[in-house]
């Protein structure tokens, strides 16, 4: 497994874990379920740039780049 992937697991575990709580209604009061909802979404756009990252500087740089 490369960095990437290992990378892009590590956020699916904390999207999952993060979905899962909120799910389960964890969230004690409306800020920290706010604050739950607010790291979803800031994990979902971290993910989203490295895979835009990824595609760009690895594959449609090529190796010789």
């Amino acid at each position: 497994m490369n960095f990437w992937d290992e990378l892009n697991l590590k956020y699916d575990e904390k999207l999952r874990d993060m979905k899962n709580s909120l799910a389960y209604g964890n969230a004690s009061n409306y800020d920290e379920y706010q604050h739950s909802v607010g790291v979803i979404e800031g994990v979902e756009w971290a993910k989203q740039y490295l895979k835009h990252v990824v595609k760009q500087r690895i594959y449609e740089e090529g190796p010789n780049e």
